[in-house]
């Protein structure tokens, strides 16, 4: 058979346009070629993150108290700084590093002590980590790209409200690790033995301050580790060199997470799997958020797994295309970003067997993917410049395949395409369960997204590499001027991407200008204080300072009562209450009526067995639209009320 070469999707040029575009070269130069010179466009871009910065500082949630857990990275930082005890409530705090709490210690010591402050120090560590995203970014694509990746992470909704309304180590995570990356590179390709010193002196620090902030840290580590295994089979010079580049700072971070570990934990309130369990026993839990469920059979773990990748496409998406709900499993909102990202990163190894960045992403990644716990934006938001990244290089990937080897593409995505477009439609019909309802085509045009697909693959196959010249003819049928501006319409659909990015930044700055209203307004719902709040400020002022108290949020109600606070168990099962009650010397319980429960069953549903049980062993003390205080009796080991 005749080969055929396949023809280059590049069209002819117009001498006319080209003269033309002498006087735009360097700025296009810029914007279209990566590189580590700082130049004039990337002034422009760190400003606007900047601005965006800036933003987040002033509207962050004017609250006068901490409204929820996050209060407990404060708590621990008083008592870290006050007492030289990293805990709270009389407990050590020995799963979360103590990098945050102690942040918060000296803003406590330098008369920072104020829930705005910790809020604006969130933002400005979010404005650092964006702007050493666009850094590290602009090395490796072009100055457009990184721009649009940072510029709609930062402009997004979900972003702003991590960062104006919740405190937590997201953030100095993301601007630590994300540094790393960035002094990582600059040290692999410097030559001068000073530069060299300075540079791993700096990403120690960087790697040791990761995993002082949080334990996922640990995946720079495994990075480095990694990225020196996978290159000796390519080059081992290579990979000895990386050696002695990284063996420092490898030995800095093993010696500072060994630290970190080497502590005993306290006995539990409950023995039974809760997250006061280290790291390693919580991912034998079925359920982190209902610890009831018990451990994880095999398939449990493989279910999470696929379950949480889905999660974690699903924020990207949220973050990128301004989404207000996620978007069903079979969705192009989470199996098109999916299938690119993994397209991308495996890419960026395909030559050389990856490097730290690579290695780094796909560790912190199956990290989480395992996790037991309920997937939100303060876990992935570390990496989302990184899954952007691998996102555009899939989309690039995909365009070679098309290419040069069309028919191994479409004999690989006919069957995936036919499958996802036959359960798409099914889902759409009823016939498949779902916890997300169908918002129709106008919301989500997946089945036809999915057909088209199918149907190119298929066309792939039958043509091979004919399929491109089909295209590419088509293609040159639409090339020609328009009018005296000499604009055609392919530089138009460029235009018009940069115009879609542009308006999606300007929609997310309208819906973060509204975000921030509601967190400058002292009366909305945002500044509200919450139920368990209000239960623990009632603790304070109608009981005895020794009083032991159980809740479902160990930090809100400690916080707010100044009273010893045992975590309230999520279980239905009335006896394993009632000894933890008997055990831990139960004073009072709370019950609190949430719209969202982090843990499961909620509380309601744990007490009233509970008080069915043991209807003598209690006594309501204060009643409110959501809350209900009950007061254990001098004699709570009475039987149990039977039938």
């Amino acid at each position: 058979m005749k080969s055929h070469k396949p023809p280059q999707m590049a069209l002819p040029s117009d001498p006319n346009m080209q003269s033309a575009s002498h006087g735009r070269i360097g700025l296009l130069a810029q914007l279209t070629e990566p590189s580590s010179a700082l130049r004039r466009i990337d002034i422009i871009v760190l400003a606007l993150i900047l601005g965006f910065g800036v933003l987040q500082f002033f509207y962050s949630e004017r609250a006068r108290d901490f409204l929820d857990d996050d209060v407990d990275y404060a708590e621990a930082g008083r008592s870290l700084i006050e007492h030289g005890f990293y805990g709270f409530n009389g407990q050590p705090r020995l799963n979360q590093p103590p990098g945050l709490p102690a942040i918060l210690g000296l803003l406590c010591v330098a008369g920072g002590d104020s829930h705005i402050v910790f809020l604006r120090a969130m933002a400005v560590f979010a404005t650092l980590g964006f702007m050493a995203s666009y850094e590290l970014l602009r090395r490796q694509v072009p100055r457009v790209v990184a721009a649009a990746i940072c510029l709609l992470l930062i402009s997004s909704p979900a972003t702003f409200r991590l960062a104006t309304q919740w405190v937590c180590p997201a953030y100095p995570y993301f601007f630590t690790t994300i540094g790393a990356l960035l002094v990582a590179r600059k040290l692999e390709e410097a030559t001068h033995i000073a530069s060299r010193i300075w540079l791993g002196v700096l990403l120690a620090v960087l790697t040791a301050a990761s995993l002082i902030f949080a334990s996922s840290g640990v995946a720079l580590l495994g990075g480095i580790v990694a990225s020196i295994c996978a290159v000796y089979f390519w080059d081992r010079r290579l990979a000895f060199a990386r050696l002695r580049t990284y063996l420092a700072v490898l030995l800095v971070g093993i010696a500072v997470q060994g630290l970190w570990m080497h502590q005993k934990l306290p006995n539990p309130e409950w023995p039974l799997p809760s997250h006061q369990d280290s790291y390693l026993a919580q991912l034998k839990m079925k359920s982190g958020n209902q610890p009831e469920s018990g451990f994880a059979a095999p398939r449990d773990i493989a279910i999470r797994i696929i379950d949480n990748a889905s999660v974690h496409s699903n924020l990207l998406s949220i973050m990128l295309f301004r989404r207000s709900t996620p978007a069903a499993w079979l969705s192009i909102f989470v199996v098109g970003p999916l299938v690119l990202i993994i397209l991308g990163w495996c890419a960026s190894i395909r030559k050389t067997g990856g490097g730290l960045q690579e290695w780094y992403f796909a560790g912190y990644e199956f990290m989480y993917f395992l996790w037991p716990w309920l997937q939100e934006t303060r876990f992935f938001l570390p990496v989302a410049p990184l899954a952007c990244l691998y996102l555009w290089r899939g989309g690039e990937a995909l365009v070679m395949l098309a290419e040069k080897k069309p028919r191994v593409m479409g004999v690989v995505w006919l069957p995936m395409g036919t499958l996802l477009t036959a359960c798409t439609w099914l889902r759409m019909r009823g016939y498949l369960p779902s916890h997300l309802p169908y918002a129709g085509l106008r919301d989500d045009p997946s089945v036809v997204v999915w057909l088209f697909s199918a149907i190119l693959a298929a066309w792939m196959v039958w043509a091979n590499t004919a399929w491109l010249t089909s295209a590419s003819a088509f293609l040159r049928r639409f090339y020609r001027p328009i009018g005296a501006l000499r604009i055609s319409p392919l530089r138009i659909s460029e235009s018009f991407g940069i115009i879609v990015v542009a308006g999606l930044i300007i929609l997310g700055l309208t819906m973060q200008i509204e975000i921030g209203g509601a967190n400058l307004d002292l009366n909305s719902a945002t500044n509200r204080l919450t139920p368990d709040a209000e239960a623990g400020a009632w603790i304070r002022s109608h009981t005895d300072e020794n009083a032991v108290v159980m809740a479902r949020l160990v930090p809100t109600v400690y916080h707010y009562s100044k009273r010893k606070v045992v975590w309230f168990y999520p279980s239905t099962n009335p006896k394993v209450l009632m000894e933890g009650i008997q055990r831990n010397r139960i004073e009072f319980v709370v019950v609190v009526q949430r719209e969202n429960n982090y843990y499961l069953p909620p509380d309601d549903d744990c007490f009233t067995p509970l008080l069915t049980a043991y209807p003598g062993a209690f006594r309501m003390v204060y009643q409110a639209p959501e809350i209900k205080i009950f007061q254990v009796t001098a004699n709570p080991s009475v039987s149990p009320k039977l039938g």
